[in-house]
């Protein structure tokens, strides 16, 4: 913050010395020259965009030559040594040196935003190596040796053993957006030469999380190998992964074929453990974060299933019956994740301005405002699924994926009770956040189809407390102070306000 220069008195003159009539100049004691910008001063926001530009690899390679690399053997080591043509990643490394906030907070966004891998390369033949690295089209550095294997700030551990050699060959670093490129590569060389799989293990192991939720690093490291296939013996490192997924993920990862079949019983599983974490047991509370990440890990194995094996899940075979699962799957998934992220902040809903209430600190307010409008749009989804509706505005697919490969949907693959449930979510979440009217509507359509079935009694009650809501907003109505979707925007408010660490 720039230091507030003292104000000029040009009345400092003492009665035995005549006054000028020019300015007088200010006291050498009593100066202060203002401070320089620097990097520190600068809002947290302003050196973010600092740090985009500077040291994001896809940015900073834009516009710049193609790269290419030459590449030589160590006769002593047997380890291929690679020169690019330029430096691949051109960032500013002087950011890294500068103090030591500016320092932890450069090298901080340096790894959490390009997610680097380490390969690792083992194979009698060096051929086989060199062609892996140039061939897939990535983009890597080649530091020494020494210096890739001393890493501990990179984000996965990727290595590629054949024929159980002991021989390394070669050790890479790159960006996480260039894991597609590997990824397709042994894909496709696992398509031509069908034992290709079967003479190789793979091993990952992620090392760092950067504060991300697991199912996000999961999507962004992990996810992206399900589409291979024939591998002799995975192994996954279980740590900063969700419980039992590695398990999953390697045996579809040793399987011959993709099996649609498969696929969908992989994902179930971490549906049921969503599911289990949402409940309270006698042996324990309900864990509504773990819910909610493998609600959320269930969305991206659906995404990436679709995106990369779009054929075979849309085959011929058993069409109809496989849309029915995955139709009731998603919409199963997407109304627990609502109800997930709704539930973990039911304590703060004691009264409708809750999200205004200073007494409640305002990171609390702002996490609960976010996450109680992901929980309305997921459930809006689910009730998309649920009542098949034509609008493709809230149907999940249609953000997620081209529409050539969303899957079909019929009303009739869901029944009036599930529909009542959707509805009732809905009109929860609504509440909580002081939309009345939109949660009396919801209610009222739930009670229709609820029947008397039990727990309806719970949807009355509910029913009750909107009305009451309601008739507390007349006057606000009145005025015109509170309207139809007041509520939303209120708490849209919220989750943008910018809170300063408390």
């Amino acid at each position: 913050m720039a230091s507030t220069l003292h104000k000029r008195d040009s009345m400092e003159a003492s009665v035995e010395t005549p006054l000028s009539t020019k300015p007088s100049s200010p006291r050498p004691d009593t100066y202060q020259p203002k401070k320089k910008a620097s990097l520190t001063s600068l809002p947290p926001s302003v050196r973010n965009i600092i740090y985009k530009y500077a040291l994001d690899t896809e940015l900073v390679n834009t516009g710049l030559s193609n790269v290419s690399y030459t590449h030589s053997l160590d006769n002593a080591t047997g380890i291929l040594k690679f020169k690019a043509s330029r430096s691949p990643f051109p960032i500013e490394t002087g950011l890294f040196y500068v103090s030591k906030l500016i320092s932890t907070e450069a090298l901080r966004f340096f790894y959490s935003s390009n997610l680097f891998v380490r390969l690792s390369l083992f194979t009698s033949d060096a051929r086989h190596a060199k062609t892996m690295l140039i061939d897939s089209g990535l983009l890597f550095a080649a530091p020494p040796a020494s210096t890739l294997e001393a890493s501990t700030h990179h984000a996965l551990d990727v290595t590629l053993v054949e024929k159980d050699s002991e021989k390394k060959r070669a050790t890479v670093m790159f960006p996480a957006q260039y894991l597609p490129r590997l990824i397709n590569f042994v894909r496709s060389a696992g398509e031509v030469t069908k034992s290709w799989g079967s003479t190789r293990t793979l091993h990952l192991a992620m090392l760092n999380s950067y504060s991300f939720s697991t199912s996000r690093l999961q999507g962004d490291l992990l996810e992206p190998f399900r589409v291979l296939k024939g591998f002799s013996s995975v192994t996954i490192s279980p740590t900063h992964t969700l419980p039992h997924y590695t398990s999953g993920l390697s045996s579809s990862l040793t399987t011959k074929t993709f099996s649609v079949q498969q696929w969908l019983e992989t994902i179930t599983e971490l549906a049921d453990l969503s599911d289990a974490a949402r409940s309270t047991t006698p042996s324990g509370a309900a864990n509504y974060p773990l819910s909610i990440e493998y609600a959320s890990s269930v969305i991206v194995a659906f995404t990436y299933g679709f995106l990369t094996s779009a054929e075979a899940i849309h085959g011929p075979s058993h069409a109809e019956e496989t849309f029915k699962a995955i139709q009731r799957l998603r919409w199963r998934v997407e109304l627990g994740l609502g109800i997930a992220l709704s539930l973990q902040h039911k304590a703060l809903d004691s009264h409708k301005d809750w999200l205004v209430d200073a007494a409640i600190p305002a990171r609390q307010r702002q996490q609960a405002a976010e996450d109680l409008l992901c929980a309305e749009s997921s459930i809006d989804k689910a009730l998309s699924l649920a009542t098949d509706s034509p609008s493709p505005a809230s149907n999940p697919w249609f953000l997620s994926l081209p529409v050539e490969l969303i899957p079909p949907n019929k009303a009739g693959w869901f029944s009036e009770a599930e529909r009542a449930q959707t509805w009732y979510a809905l009109g929860v979440v609504h509440c909580s956040l002081g939309e009345y009217l939109f949660a009396a509507g919801a209610f009222e359509r739930a009670l229709g189809m609820w029947g008397q079935n039990d727990g309806v009694e719970k949807v009355e009650r509910a029913f009750e407390k909107a009305r009451c809501g309601i008739e507390s907003d007349r006057e606000g109505m009145f005025k015109g102070h509170v309207q139809p979707g007041s509520g939303l925007r209120r708490a849209a408010r919220v989750a943008r306000m910018n809170v300063g660490d408390e």
